[in-house]
């Protein structure tokens, strides 16, 4: 099975780390969050021209607020996945992922006089493998106060609104999952100095981000500073045992550079986080179909379906595998479900995507 390095997008103890220290060329953490969240003159200047007056119920300045970032008439923003920019490259561009709608909104919100909030899931919602890297992506939304009670706004659901009690993260740490996707797609691009600034950024505002470790040791290690790389990696595990990205970094690593015992004690813990995990069942899977032995690779993606029913990835890998199978009856059932969910996924999203038109 081919090895792969896990970069951990978003979800999200300093010490034993290459980044140890005052980074050159990295800002202190308050002023970091400050420039993050302060609105470019423009957009304050278009809030301002669009909002009723801030006496009015909460709930309809919320919805308003909603409509102004995503209506045509409004700032008419745009669902793309990448690039992660910041509140500035967001309304400049008008696009936005979860996390960037979700800055935008927490700074328009309060400049708004209504109380805002980043929320944060630690779950992984979504993967895609790009070469020879794992990308695993968890999601983050905003919360506003409403009438004394706490509401969700999220990019990804057609119903804005809604109540619940999903994990409130401060606005630093916000901002260090900004600096960790801006991290990652800087190492994609082959901008390794970059990448390690950005990723310093992250760990001085959230040092005890998992992600950000695990993600800092693949940076590390993608730069040739191995021993760094180590550090980052143990580092992550200090702060979660079973973590999966920094435990499959670890072992890859260490097979690369030939230290087996390492190698297979860690593989050891790998695996038992690997049983729980519906990501990891997924690329055993595929690595198992992938060598011809389907009986097997079914086995594991109907794992990775009991743990995360609704990935429609999941259920289109099992179809191919059923069809190799001759189980074409099997194969259909699964390609209509992976199609179902993913007309639902699209359907609940909130705002259109760069490439889809204006409904007439």
């Amino acid at each position: 099975m081919r090895r792969m390095a896990m970069l951990l997008l978003l979800l999200a103890g300093t010490g034993h780390s290459g980044f140890a220290g005052a980074v050159p060329g990295v800002p202190d953490t308050r002023s970091q969050t400050q420039a993050a969240l302060a609105l470019p003159e423009g957009l304050r200047l278009a809030l301002d021209a669009r909002l009723p007056d801030a006496r009015g119920p909460e709930l309809a300045r919320v919805q308003q607020l909603i409509d102004f970032m995503i209506a045509d008439d409004g700032l008419a923003l745009r669902y793309q996945e990448h690039p992660t920019d910041g509140i500035a490259g967001s309304y400049a561009q008008r696009r936005v992922n979860c996390l960037s709608f979700t800055l935008m909104f927490v700074a328009l919100a309060r400049a708004s006089g209504l109380q805002a909030r980043a929320q944060a899931s630690g779950d992984a919602l979504a993967m895609r493998v790009l070469g020879d890297t794992v990308f695993r992506t968890s999601h983050v939304n905003a919360g506003v106060r409403i009438d004394g009670r706490w509401h969700s706004v999220d990019v990804a659901r057609r119903s804005l609104v809604t109540a619940g009690e999903p994990e409130a993260i401060t606005d630093a740490q916000a901002v260090a999952l900004l600096h960790n996707n801006n991290a990652v797609e800087q190492l994609v691009r082959g901008d390794d100095a970059v990448a390690t600034r950005e990723i310093a950024s992250a760990l001085a505002l959230d040092p005890e981000s998992v992600t950000a470790w695990s993600n800092a040791g693949v940076v590390h290690w993608r730069s040739g500073r191995r021993e760094a790389a180590e550090r980052a990696y143990l580092q992550a595990l200090q702060l979660q045992r079973d973590h999966v990205g920094a435990l499959g970094n670890l072992v890859g690593m260490y097979h690369s550079t030939g230290d087996a015992q390492r190698a297979a004690a860690y593989e050891k813990r790998l695996q038992r986080a690997q049983a729980s995990d519906p990501f990891s069942q997924f690329l055993i899977a595929q690595a198992l179909a992938q060598s011809g032995a389907n009986d097997d690779a079914v086995v594991h993606y109907r794992r990775a379906i009991r743990l995360m029913p609704d990935e429609p990835e999941f259920h289109r890998k099992l179809a191919d595998s059923y069809e190799k199978q001759g189980k074409q009856d099997a194969a259909r059932r699964s390609r209509q479900r992976a199609g179902s969910l993913e007309a639902h996924r699209t359907a609940q999203r909130a705002i259109r995507t760069i490439d889809e038109p204006a409904s007439g």
